[in-house]
C-alpha cells in the first residue's frame, strides 16, 4: 500500500514513496538517493525521503534545481568541511531548525568538529565559538553570519574583515551557503519535518 493511500505523512505533507511518483518526481528521487547525499542512513525513512526532500518532491522541477544547488554547495565547496558545517549549523541554530541542526551536527562530528564547538554554535554566542576553536577564522565567519541571518546583510566593515580572511570568492560562497540552508530551514520548519525516532529537540 502506498503512502498516498495509507495516509502516512512526513510532518505536514503526505509521505511520498517510490510507488507514488510521476516521472519528474522519480528523477528527483534518483538524483537524491543515487548522488552523494544518498549515503546518509537517515535519507529514506519508512519508504519516504526525509529532510526537505519529501517537500521538494511536491515541486519536482524546482526541487531538482534546489537539490542540485545544495549538492554543489556541499560537495564541491572551496570551504574545508568544518568551516562549511559551521556555516550550516549557524544558520540552522538561528532558525531553530531541529532537523537541519541534528543532521549537520552529525556531519560536523564526522568531519572532526568538537562537541564544544557544536554546542557553542547552538548557543549563538560569539565568545563561546571563539573559545571553542583554535581556528581564528571561525570566530570572524560566525560573527559575519550572525549579522547576516539577523539583519539580512553583513555590514561593510564586517564584510571587509571576512574578505581579508577568506577572499572575495569564498565570501560569496559563504553567503550563498547561508542562503541555501535558510531555504532548507524554512522548508523543514514550515512543514514540521520530524527528527528520527529517539532523537531529542534542542530548541523547544
Amino acid at each position: 500500500m502506498s503512502a498516498m493511500t495509507d495516509n502516512r505523512r512526513v510532518g505536514h505533507l503526505p509521505a511520498l514513496t517510490e510507488a507514488d511518483l510521476n516521472e519528474s518526481q522519480t528523477q528527483l528521487w534518483n538524483d537524491i538517493t543515487e548522488g552523494p547525499r544518498g549515503a546518509a542512513p537517515w535519507m529514506v525513512q519508512d519508504g519516504a525521503l526525509t529532510g526537505p526532500f519529501n517537500a521538494w518532491l511536491q515541486i519536482p522541477h524546482i526541487g531538482r534545481a534546489f537539490a542540485a544547488a545544495g549538492e554543489q554547495l556541499r560537495f564541491s565547496s572551496s570551504l574545508d568541511a568544518i568551516t562549511r558545517e559551521l556555516v550550516i549549523l549557524t544558520v540552522g541554530a538561528h532558525w531553530k531548525s531541529e532537523f537541519e541542526f541534528w543532521a549537520h551536527a552529525g556531519i560536523a562530528r564526522s568531519a572532526g568538529m568538537s562537541e564544544e564547538l557544536i554546542e557553542a554554535i547552538e548557543s549563538g554566542s560569539e565568545a563561546a565559538v571563539q573559545s571553542a576553536t583554535s581556528d581564528a577564522s571561525h570566530g570572524q565567519i560566525f560573527s559575519a553570519l550572525s549579522a547576516l541571518v539577523e539583519h539580512g546583510v553583513i555590514p561593510e566593515e564586517e564584510l571587509s574583515r571576512l574578505v581579508d580572511i577568506v577572499g572575495e570568492p569564498t565570501a560569496v560562497e559563504i553567503v550563498a551557503l547561508a542562503g541555501y540552508y535558510t531555504l532548507v530551514s524554512f522548508t523543514l520548519n514550515t512543514f514540521a519535518v520530524p527528527l528520527p525516532d529517539g532523537e531529542h529537540t534542542r530548541f523547544s
